[in-house]
Formats: structure tokens, sequence, C-alpha cells
């Protein structure tokens, strides 16, 4: 991190950034799609995925929901945990391999 320095030159500041966590939050959609669902659908048993992947079920977003609303409830939800609100953040960092849309990039 640089700041001014006192020839008004920007020079490295010695006092590293401070962040923390003060709380965290997740979101999985109410809908729950079973292994013996996906037998109907597919040609496959639920103890073939179950003994390969370990899943029995998964969460299923309704049609329309994409990858920031799921991600906005989740940040809603570690706001209350660590009794926050959103004016009191200055920054919020986001990573992830599956955006809203592919094309363009969100």
């Amino acid at each position: 991190m640089q700041t001014p320095g006192s020839n008004g030159r920007m020079q490295a500041s010695r006092t590293p950034p401070h962040a923390r966590i003060l709380g965290i939050g997740s979101f999985v959609p109410p809908q729950i799609r079973s292994n013996a669902e996906l037998e109907r659908m597919v040609e496959t048993s639920d103890e073939w995925i179950t003994e390969r992947t370990g899943i029995r079920q998964r969460h299923i977003a309704p049609d329309g929901m994409v990858t920031s609303d799921m991600a906005a409830e989740a940040a809603k939800r570690a706001l209350e945990a660590a009794g926050l609100t959103a004016q009191d953040l200055d920054m919020i960092i986001v990573g992830t391999v599956t955006g809203d849309m592919p094309m363009p990039a969100t």
C-alpha cells in the first residue's frame, strides 16, 4: 500500500491494511432434487451416484434466480451475523467461476 510522503511523493506504508471477517453467511435454494428424482430423468440410480460422489441430494435454483441473487442473500445473512449494515462496509470482494451469464461476463 502506498501513502503520500512528506515530500509529496508516494511511498510504501509500513502499516499493513486491516481486514477482518466479522460474519459469514450462506444461502442455498429451497428446492431439493434427490437422486431418486434423477433416476426418473436419466439412466442412473441413487446407489451409483452416492457411491461415486457421496451426493444424495442437491439444491435447485428456480428459473430466474442467478448467482448474484444467491450471493446477495448470503451477504445479507453475513451482515446480520456480524451485526452490521451494508453502509458499514468499505468493499465487497467476490470470486466465482459461476457468474450470472457467460457472456458478457458478470
